[in-house]
């Protein structure tokens, strides 16, 4: 009988100290939101080389699409929108800065694999838009065909989606294109400028920020390069948060749901603090006047009326940033909602 006690004894201390070690783990793995909050902003990491991303102005205000998304994020974490910085994240350092609460989101800046999703740190938390693979060229002002490209030298970024579907692409069309690939995207870029290639590819959007950045302040003629019409595969560029850390994918998640979700119910930044007589349950809990889902994710009930009023739905992030009133003119395409004919489904908030 003694032995039998004391064979019960170390059963359940054991199994207190299994329960402790387990939630303890648990407690420890997803404690991202935690970081955030200690630190009374949230740290989102971008590409600061194209505008359209984000970028400062002469007083010191972050703009651009990733700077709006962000800015989300502040409001919906801490009920005010500017508490939220941006830091530069080349795509070989984002696992390491998610891992050590450098930043705690990164928007955009790799590409979702199996190999991504095997050995990288990171998962894909939402979808933001979908953006084109393209070439920016040399000696492409009167180019009419990538047959006048055939046998020329495209830096790429090693071990990479852009790297394989070019040549893929090269095999398709017989361009026997020469790719030297690099170990970032920045070396490939700096390697173009060098004039180590004649092709630079990569999403159209970072392309265009570096022919803004970079060639800017000359003529056309004089440098003779040109961001080219070829789209050579659909890119779906997604915020990125700690695969530890559920707690901030699912803020995520919801976070670029509602700003979507909002566009589609038509709610938007001239009418979202006056907006009254919202028809379904999806949109009263949207709009926190049904508080009790939204701080289950931790989150401010209200933030989406405070956010809309200062950036405005998700179709007007996008249209200021990257459409029409934009200076890069993209279509939205695929960024459109399923109904209009592209590719993005929000869901209900229920």
């Amino acid at each position: 009988m003694l032995n039998w006690l004391k064979n019960m004894k170390f059963k359940v201390l054991f199994a207190l100290f299994s329960f402790y070690f387990w939630a303890g783990n648990a407690l420890a793995a997803d404690n991202g939101l935690y970081y955030v909050q200690s630190r009374g902003k949230v740290i989102c990491g971008t590409d600061l080389t194209a505008p359209a991303y984000a970028s400062k102005t002469e007083d010191g205000q972050w703009k651009g699409f990733d700077a709006d998304i962000c800015r989300a994020f502040s409001t919906a974490i801490f009920g005010m929108p500017d508490k939220f910085d941006l830091v530069d994240i080349p795509a070989d350092k984002i696992s390491a800065a998610l891992k050590a609460h450098k930043i705690d989101f990164m928007l955009g800046g790799a590409d979702f694999s199996a190999k991504s999703d095997a050995l990288s740190a990171f998962a894909p938390a939402a979808l933001l838009y979908y953006d084109q693979q393209a070439f920016l060229a040399r000696n492409a002002l009167d180019a009419t065909s990538m047959e006048q490209f055939k046998g020329a030298k495209v830096c790429a970024v090693s071990n990479s989606a852009d790297l394989n579907n070019v040549e893929e692409y090269s095999l398709r069309y017989d361009l026997d294109l020469n790719i030297l690939p690099f170990t970032s995207e920045n070396r490939a870029k700096q390697a173009f400028l060098l004039n180590r290639c004649k092709i630079l590819t990569g999403n159209r959007i970072y392309l265009q920020g570096v022919l803004e950045r970079s060639f800017s302040d000359f003529d056309d003629d004089e440098f003779d390069i040109k961001l080219l019409p070829e789209a050579i595969a659909l890119k779906p560029v997604y915020v990125l948060a700690d695969k530890n850390s559920p707690k901030l994918q699912a803020i995520a998640r919801w976070v670029v749901n509602a700003l979507q979700l909002a566009d589609m119910y038509g709610i938007n930044a001239a009418n979202a603090k006056v907006k009254i007589g919202l028809k379904n349950t999806s949109q009263r809990n949207l709009m926190g006047e049904d508080p009790k889902l939204w701080l289950s994710f931790g989150l401010t009930p209200t933030w989406v009326r405070d956010a809309l009023a200062y950036s405005g739905n998700y179709g007007e992030i996008y249209e200021r940033n990257f459409g029409k009133n934009s200076s890069l003119k993209l279509n939205r395409a695929e960024s459109n909602y399923l109904k209009d004919g592209g590719l993005i489904n929000p869901v209900p908030f229920i």
